[in-house]
Order: C-alpha cells, then sequence, then structure tokens
C-alpha cells in the first residue's frame, strides 16, 4: 500500500462526524511523500493498525471501510454485543424489542450499497407513512416515488395535501412564508449565519408585528415542532434555524421521494449487523469485533509512537490496545467521559467544546 498520509507533528483531530486521532509524530521528509507502510521513525511495519470506539452504524462503519483499506482493525465497544441502537433483543415469546428509529429512506444510499456489498436483501418495499402528533393522526404521505414526478416541492405538497386530517387549508397555506426562508437561508455565508444566530421556533413563527409573517400556531404546534422532534430529536426552541431548516429540505422537500420510507424484514441486529460482522471477521480475523470493552483513555504518547487506547474488559482486567489511527464514533456522553479522562485529548482545541454539546435522551417505537 502507498497511499499517502500526512504526519503532522502535532495531534491532529476531526471533529465533522466521528473524531479521528491520529498519534503525535514528526512532521514526514518534503524529499519523499509519507506511506502509510512507513512510519516517522524510518521504521516499516507490516500493517497500519487502527482502534475504532463504538459498535453502533459510525463504528461499524468507520472499521469496515479501514479494514477494506488494508488496517488492521480492532473495534471495542462497551456492549457484550457491539450493535449501538441497533442491538436489540427478543422477549420471552419471541417479539423483537429494538430501540430508535429503524426506517430507511429512499435517499439512504449508502446503506443500500452496504447491502448490496454484503448479498443481503433486509427490506420491505417502500410503504406508506404517517404522521402523528399528541392529537392523532396528522398526514398520511403516499408512496410519492411511486406517482408522476413533478418539480420540487410542488410533487410532495400536492400529493400529501388530501392526506391532512388535523389541520385546516387555512394552517396548511401559512407555511407559504416559509418557502422564502429556505430560499435565503443558505444564499450566503453571511445569510447562513444570521440563520444560524436565530431558533427554528423565531423563523417558523415570525414576527408579525415587524412585518415579517410565520406558521400559524396549529401548523406550528401539530405539525413543524413535532416533525422537528421526530428529526432531530430536540424542540424548535433549541435548534438553530439553519440546520432545523437544512433537515426540512433535506428529508422532505429536496426530492419528491425523499419521504418514501421501507423497513427492515426482521431486526437491524439481526438483518444487517449480524451478516456484516461476519464479514468483518472474515476479513480482519476472529478478533476484530471485540465486545465488553469500555475505553478509560486514549493515551496519544511521544513522537514515532503509537496511541494506546485503554480499556476494562467485562471481567475487571485492564487491556491496551497500541493504534496508529484511533477513531471514536460513540454518543456524546461517552466522548465526553473519554476526552475527561484522557489529559492529552483534554488539552485538544478542537475537541474542547464537546463538554457543551447537548444530548436527549430518545425511546422510539414500532
Amino acid at each position: 500500500m502507498t497511499t499517502p498520509l500526512a504526519l503532522p507533528s502535532a495531534a491532529r483531530v476531526h471533529l465533522r462526524g466521528s473524531p479521528v486521532i491520529t498519534p503525535r509524530r514528526t512532521a514526514p521528509s518534503a524529499r519523499s511523500a509519507p506511506s502509510l507502510l512507513v512510519r516517522a521513525e524510518g521504521k516499516a511495519r507490516p500493517y497500519p493498525k487502527a482502534v475504532v470506539i463504538g459498535g453502533g452504524w459510525a463504528g461499524f462503519g468507520a472499521a469496515w471501510q479501514l479494514l477494506k483499506h488494508g488496517f488492521d482493525v480492532t473495534l471495542l465497544d462497551s456492549s457484550p454485543d457491539p450493535g449501538g441502537l441497533s442491538a436489540g433483543w427478543r422477549t420471552a415469546n419471541g417479539r423483537a424489542v429494538e430501540a430508535g428509529c429503524k426506517g430507511f429512506w429512499r435517499h439512504y444510499g449508502n446503506i443500500d450499497a452496504l447491502a448490496e456489498e454484503l448479498g443481503i436483501s433486509p427490506f420491505t418495499p417502500y410503504t406508506s407513512s404517517a404522521f402523528y402528533s399528541p392529537k392523532g393522526k396528522e398526514v398520511e404521505a403516499p408512496v410519492l416515488g411511486d406517482l408522476p414526478r413533478l418539480p420540487t416541492p410542488f410533487g410532495t405538497l400536492l400529493y400529501t395535501s388530501p392526506y391532512f386530517t388535523q389541520l385546516s387549508v387555512e394552517d396548511r397555506i401559512s407555511a407559504l412564508p416559509l418557502a422564502l426562508d429556505l430560499l435565503k437561508y443558505n444564499a450566503t455565508k453571511e445569510s447562513y449565519l444570521e440563520y444560524d444566530n436565530k431558533s427554528a421556533r423565531d423563523v417558523f413563527l415570525g414576527d408579525p408585528m415587524n412585518g415579517r409573517l410565520g406558521a400559524s400556531e396549529a401548523l406550528y404546534a401539530q405539525f413543524l415542532a413535532p416533525i422537528l422532534c421526530a428529526l432531530m430529536f430536540a424542540p424548535p426552541e433549541e435548534l438553530s434555524a439553519s440546520a432545523a431548516l437544512d433537515v426540512l429540505y433535506r428529508y422532505v422537500l429536496a426530492h419528491q421521494d425523499d419521504f418514501d420510507v421501507r423497513w427492515c424484514k426482521g431486526t437491524i441486529a439481526e438483518e444487517i449487523f449480524t451478516p456484516w460482522a461476519a464479514k468483518m471477521r472474515e476479513t480482519g480475523g476472529p478478533d476484530v469485533l471485540r465486545g465488553g470493552r469500555r475505553v478509560q483513555t486514549v493515551e496519544l504518547g511521544e513522537p514515532g509512537s503509537r496511541a494506546r487506547v485503554v480499556a476494562t474488559a467485562a471481567n475487571g482486567t485492564s487491556e491496551i490496545y497500541d493504534a496508529d489511527v484511533v477513531v471514536m464514533a460513540t454518543g456524546v456522553g461517552a466522548a465526553r467521559g473519554i476526552i475527561a479522562s484522557s489529559p492529552e485529548l483534554r488539552e485538544c482545541p478542537d475537541l474542547a467544546g464537546i463538554k457543551d454539546v447537548p444530548s436527549t435522551d430518545v425511546v422510539a417505537v414500532r
């Protein structure tokens, strides 16, 4: 493998998505491009080592890509059977119980590609879907991909309009001012930041006293606020208006069939993660997935050395895993704990803000 790898003199941490932590090492010589196989101390190693912390979708995805690119991978997860929120269980009478949202939307091309790569067919056909508020069913969406395609967003609005059961025509029409916001909010960097400094609630309800129209109270309370809670796991008053408009556009309005959804034929753990885990063990060896390991600290080490990931096994013993690359693919709470107990990570400016990132407990049922 001769893929170039930039090796900075200080620890490099990427916080967008899952943080990727590269151990400290000396800067590469300008005379030759560094290789994944040739380390800063000049010694050749047979393969680069990667440790992935977290066994959900993000952890499995990172481990799988690293395996395919020639890394020696170890995935560590506190659960005895890695699978994140998808690691459900069955009751005594055989009924499946899973946590988390389990729909697979039409624009989940990466999941479709994974299923094809694994040679599995885990999904039902696309189905109609319904949205509920505390007052009951608000709207039902047909399978929009099966209907004649109209310009965005007219198909979505036209085909769902007959299925609203609680909101009046006047309430639905009151959403029109949001169309202007959708056109303006990301037109420039400045406009995006302007909307980012406002809450979704303030933008959606408008400011009638200053001539800025917004959605009706009924549309906001019965549809907009609940759908944002479902999509973003937080109420609109806690959300950036830019982030909320991003989500509404990408999930609902960008393409007519974006909100079409299908489901797993069984549990996600059984239909997707079990064959995925088997494929990873086939590719990376029987010990690539190590459950029952709670990571305590990450030590970046001296220049030229590998990082050390310290984990506690289920029997209470301490284990150390050396790594050229560490991928943190955990939830916010676990990441906070690992960073707080790792002095070098605590001092990293790129990770300083994680202590202020809020998290929300969510229960989803189907």
